[in-house]
């Protein structure tokens, strides 16, 4: 009667519910009777009883760690001789040479793959399942000529266990050769010269790459030019003093592009001792890593975005103040006085602060895309300093707005097309970086036929507004230009571009409709032309105010935390005729307003204030007074939105920095709107 294969038992120890559904799942596609255990107290335990063909063992774990639940399972009769591979995600070459110590015979790499679970697993399954069978045919044999005696029979066992053995080694190396041919990572195979002699298919994959094309060349075809030489010297000597060396490595395929792989070699050794060879293994990271550097990126830009709001917040207060005080100081001398003069040169460097912490606002911001009529001059206007800034003064920056084009709008979100445009600009002024140049920046109208339309993809005939960036750098040839807006491809060094850039801005230019071109030669420069459809719909706007102010005789309460502010507030209302309470507390402000609720026309507040922001505070006085008219100021527009403000009943918000003008626009729109209502 034929014997019925017993299925292979492999025990489990893992405290992570989701690593042994997932290795579970694999190794039930091989119909294994798996075991587990959640510790590695009760891991030994159940070892000890059940008898486990393999053992799967976590190395971090609560209470013993992986290194010593083996060192443990070792030491017991029972359990000594059961195979164990190590479940990690370290991959430091001390870890590695750890657990070998301690008694494992293999490692799997978190995150898992199930062709490597199933290969590893395989193997040692099959390793162990010869050596019960060897284990077993000698006994037997050695059983049936144990009645025998003499120099013949003990040569008899002596010949069949290295038939046994050459027959086991054969097995071995063929299963061995068949994971590896398998096997997801790339793998090749020198001699102690690093000329290559073996690759695996993944080898051909990830490097592009046909064995006839590689075997018998130097490793060195791999190099790019990351690394120098000190990095490839001080692998080898590392390889010399442990065997094993393990890192992240830049590799170069055969087309001459760069990926990034987390490599392990290890050194193979003949009887003697020498080096006879090097097995190398590696796995493609490069997606993974620049996922990595995203979320760096976006975490970094998250706290530009918290501390431009800061910023704002305390630049903004410090603005109003030096404006304020500016104005208030020329109201008080003759117009024909040298020093009016010199206090106009103050408000204008005051109003280009403000204009910048605007723009700086507008880098960091981080808000929901949202496509609303845009006009793209006042974009070009306000990034084009922010890039003057940052560029060399080999660098010169023209612009040119065709008149026609200058207050013509698009369906679009104005921080996306903020971003498009620095990304233009960034691009343009590193091609120029050694030898300076020219960038240009022109907006002009065009209208796309039907024989121009059919040149690009999905895009319609139409009137269109061409917004154009030109540089005279180094441009690109043919195998560059047709690879930019690939993502993660990049010309620029390691730490200098993510290679996502162009890939976004014609992501969002397709989402509105329009395209991007380039056209480019070497040393010859670089064009882009952007075409985004025209907005051709009504564009609704406020009512002009007047141009002059003109003040008025209400009671105003004005309240900010600020004590400079405070003095400002009240000098700047009053020199209006307005009759004005002051108070740096908002706790006091509520007292004020409930012992005289009456004996104001109009509430002024900052918005943020200890104790009680001015939202707070409104929210107070309103439930004292429904109708009393309050307007907010703030200096960051990210603590309170106008729709907020208008919910919450607050008749409007002013940010800060303000003028006079512009603080006593906003008090009279309010005042007459409120008795018009009346």
């Amino acid at each position: 009667m034929k014997k019925t294969m017993r299925r292979p038992t492999i025990l489990i120890i893992d405290d992570d519910p989701n690593n042994i559904g997932i290795v579970s799942g694999y190794l039930d596609e091989r119909a294994y009777t798996i075991l587990i255990a959640e510790d590695g107290e009760s891991g030994v335990a159940r070892a000890e009883y059940a008898g486990p063909d393999l053992i799967l063992l976590d190395v971090m774990m609560p209470g013993i760690n992986g290194f010593e639940t083996c060192r443990r399972l070792k030491s017991l009769e029972k359990t000594k001789d059961i195979p164990v591979i190590f479940m990690t995600a370290l991959a430091e070459t001390e870890h590695k040479v750890k657990g070998f110590g301690a008694g494992a015979v293999d490692y799997i790499t978190k995150p898992f793959r199930r062709e490597e679970v199933l290969a590893r697993v395989g193997v040692h399954l099959r390793i162990r399942e010869l050596t019960i069978k060897l284990q077993d045919a000698n006994s037997t044999l050695e059983k049936s000529v144990a009645e025998r005696t003499g120099e013949l029979a003990q040569t008899v066992i002596a010949l069949r266990n290295e038939m046994n053995e050459r027959k086991q080694a054969e097995e071995e190396r063929e299963l061995l050769a068949t994971a590896i041919e398998q096997a997801g990572e790339a793998i090749f195979i020198s001699d102690a010269q690093w000329c290559i002699h073996y690759v695996n298919p993944a080898f051909e994959r990830t490097n592009g790459y046909v064995r006839s094309e590689v075997i018998g060349k130097n490793s060195g075809i791999l190099k790019s030019n990351s690394h120098g030489g000190e990095f490839y010297q001080q692998v080898k000597n590392i390889l010399k003093q442990s065997d094993v060396w393990s890192g992240r490595v830049t590799n170069r395929k055969k087309d001459g592009s760069s990926y990034e792989a987390e490599t392990t070699i290890s050194v193979v050794r003949d009887k003697k001792g020498v080096i006879s060879n090097f097995v190398s293994i590696h796995r493609d990271v490069t997606h993974e890593i620049q996922l990595e550097r995203e979320l760096r990126q976006s975490q970094k830009m998250e706290v530009i975005g918290a501390l431009a709001g800061g910023i704002a917040h305390d630049f903004n207060n410090i603005l109003t103040a030096i404006l304020g005080f500016t104005e208030i100081a020329q109201s008080k001398l003759p117009i024909d006085d040298d020093v009016v003069d010199d206090l106009d040169r103050v408000l204008d460097a005051g109003l280009r602060a403000k204009e910048l912490v605007q723009q700086i606002l507008s880098f960091g911001r981080q808000s929901d895309p949202e496509q609303k009529p845009t006009q793209l001059t006042p974009i070009i206007k306000e990034v084009l300093p922010l890039l003057r800034s940052s560029l060399p003064s080999t660098i010169e920056i023209r612009q040119h707005i065709a008149a026609a084009s200058k207050d013509v709008s698009v369906l679009a979100d104005p921080t996306q097309i903020h971003r498009v445009l620095m990304n233009l600009g960034t691009n343009a002024a590193y091609a120029m970086r050694e030898n300076g140049g020219v960038l240009y920046v022109k907006l002009s109208e065009v209208d796309v036929d039907e024989t121009m339309a059919s040149r690009f993809h999905d895009m319609k005939p139409g009137p269109y507004i061409r917004l154009t960036v030109k540089d005279t750098g180094h441009g690109m040839d043919s195998t560059v230009k047709e690879r930019i807006f690939d993502p993660y491809f990049t010309t620029k060094k390691d730490g200098e571009g993510t290679g996502m850039g162009l890939a976004l801005v014609q992501g969002v230019i397709k989402s509105y409709g329009g395209s991007i071109t380039v056209s480019s030669e070497l040393e010859q420069g670089t064009t882009f032309h952007i075409f985004l459809p025209k907005y051709e719909g009504a564009i609704l706007r406020e009512k002009t105010q007047a141009s002059t102010s003109k003040g008025g005789k209400e009671r105003i309460l004005f309240v900010d935390d600020e004590k400079m502010l405070a003095v400002l507030g009240q000098q700047l209302l009053e020199s209006f005729g307005y009759t004005v309470t002051v108070t740096t507390n908002s706790l006091n402000a509520l007292e004020i307003f409930r012992s005289a609720p009456d004996a104001f026309d109009l509430i002024i507040t900052d918005m943020s204030m200890p104790g009680l922001t001015g939202k707070e505070l409104s929210k107070r006085l309103l439930d004292v007074r429904p109708e009393i008219p309050i307007i907010i100021c703030t200096g960051f527009s990210d603590q309170i939105s106008e729709t907020q403000a208008k919910e919450s009943g607050i008749r409007e918000l002013v940010m800060k920095p303000y003028t006079i003008k512009s603080l006593d626009k906003s008090i009279r729109r309010v005042l007459e709107r409120g008795n018009a209502l009346l």
